[in-house]
């Protein structure tokens, strides 16, 4: 298979990973207990760009856990995927100012370029 393919399989897979941990971060206590999902999710940062993407992920789940949700489904889905695109966007810098392989760099570009965009409409 080949590498760069592999490569950005690996970085959607914990893009998701990470979104679906936070995600259960802000069900009810209880949910979250029952779940096993008590604690925010942090991979062990082994270099600088791992504790900037962790920073980038605790700080989506700060602002997402203080979101005061009113019931109305469009306005609570725009109020928590602002802070999530922003989060995207975050980690995609990380990536330009961190990583080396050039076809993750230009996902990085993509979701930069993108995330913005739908900031702005939302």
């Amino acid at each position: 298979m080949n590498k760069s393919l592999v490569s950005s399989c690996m970085l959607a897979a914990g893009i998701v990973l990470g979104s679906a941990g936070t995600l259960a971060l802000h069900q009810p206590e209880a949910a979250r207990a029952e779940s096993g999902m008590n604690m925010p999710m942090q991979m062990a940062a082994k270099s600088v760009g791992d504790r900037e993407m962790n920073a980038a992920m605790d700080g989506m789940s700060k602002k997402m856990a203080s979101l005061k949700l009113t019931g109305n489904q469009d306005r609570d889905f725009m109020m928590m995927m602002t802070p999530h695109h922003q989060s995207a966007v975050d980690m995609a810098k990380i990536e330009l100012r961190r990583g080396t392989h050039p076809e993750l760099k230009a996902m990085a570009r993509d979701i930069i370029e993108s995330q913005d965009r739908e900031i702005a409409q939302m």
